[in-house]
């Protein structure tokens, strides 16, 4: 670089003194200082160039850079690229260990020791089985090429983990995620401890929603991040306190997206409720507080194609809707009262919150 800029130097001196004998021709022959405001000039334009040069060579550089560090990372992905067989040792073989583990049924002692022995053999023979190839206990080009397509493209439809990364750290640091097991996949007790272990991150809770608000239920609904159970605590002050003795209602589940029905909520009251979530780790994450109000009764029968009539009846004025008449209760006249009642209609019947089939 410092040969460029000594070059271009000299040939923008060099092109001053050929321009000399020119110049000196001009009737207004310029002066000394004018020269040498001219060559300064054209110093500084070449310094510029030099300097936009420099740019475009160091932008070069770090893209240069960049393009490395992307091949190096698919190759750490996709590492387990050599052949291996029984009494080899290395980070390879701990990789495959790791794959073969994520399957009990498959490597049931779960062992990550680097050490290609018996059980690693043995547990490539049953993975070889299994992907319908030949059974020779060492890992050639057809079983890498089976396990390099697991770690790829995944399960596909068989909706498991893709074997590798359950647990390769390696390979989980570069996906970035920390995949999710099916509540059906069973884990050797080391994995399952080496996970919970691993599992610091608590459920994302978004998109949560009061929804089919009636009389006296609602229900609330959410998503996760992550498998989840399900929880809502709700009550009719704010700020909710979210603990015991505070109502809730919850699931067991563990999804994706949440719906959890609360039950035997006031007519026309605002509730305050806050949904809870916790992983299968024990990472657990609340909501912000939210609200609804239910509606009335009435408005709840004639929403659902009821219509509201006054008659007489012999049971509480608050027992809306009852289709007792006088009589029907064994009361006497002077005991009935009028009270509104839904109709719904042939067939159907009015549960509290709408008019459903009998």
């Amino acid at each position: 670089m410092k040969k460029f800029i000594i070059t271009i130097s000299t040939a923008g001196i060099l092109f001053g003194i050929l321009c000399l004998p020119v110049l000196a021709e001009d009737t207004s022959t310029p002066t000394k200082e004018q020269l040498m405001q001219q060559l300064q000039q054209q110093v500084e334009q070449l310094k510029t160039q030099i300097l936009a040069m420099q740019a475009q060579i160091e932008s070069l550089k770090q893209a240069k850079q960049e393009i490395k560090e992307t091949t190096g990372e698919i190759k750490e992905t996709l590492r387990l690229m050599t052949q291996l067989q029984y009494g080899m040792t290395g980070e390879d073989v701990k990789m495959l260990q790791e794959i073969l583990a994520t399957d009990p049924d498959i490597y049931p002692e779960g062992l990550i020791t680097g050490y290609y022995g018996h059980l690693t053999e043995n547990a490539v023979k049953k993975f070889q089985k299994l992907a319908g190839i030949e059974q020779a206990g060492r890992v050639g080009p057809k079983t890498m090429s089976k396990i390099n397509e697991l770690l790829t493209e995944g399960a596909g439809k068989s909706g498991k983990v893709p074997p590798g990364l359950l647990i390769a750290p390696g390979i989980r640091e570069k996906l970035g995620f920390i995949p999710e097991i099916p509540a059906d996949q069973e884990l050797p007790p080391g994995i399952s401890k080496k996970l919970k272990e691993e599992d610091k991150t608590a459920p994302v809770i978004s998109q949560t929603t009061a929804t089919e608000i009636g009389a006296t239920s609602a229900k609330i609904a959410w998503i996760t991040s992550e498998n989840a159970d399900s929880k809502v605590w709700y009550g009719t002050t704010t700020p909710l306190v979210v603990a015991d003795p505070t109502t809730s209602a919850s699931s067991s589940d563990l999804v994706l997206s949440h719906t959890v029905t609360l039950t035997g909520l006031t007519q026309s009251t605002t509730y305050y409720y806050v949904v809870s979530s916790t992983d299968w780790v024990g990472n657990n994450t609340k909501g912000t507080e939210g609200s609804f109000a239910t509606i009335s009764k009435e408005l709840s029968c004639t929403n659902s194609g009821g219509t509201v009539a006054t008659s007489s009846c012999c049971l509480s004025t608050s027992d809306f809707p009852s289709n007792c008449v006088i009589g029907a209760c064994g009361c006497a006249v002077g005991d009935s009262h009028d009270v509104k009642t839904c109709n719904c209609g042939q067939d159907k019947c009015f549960d509290g919150n709408k008019c459903v089939l009998k």
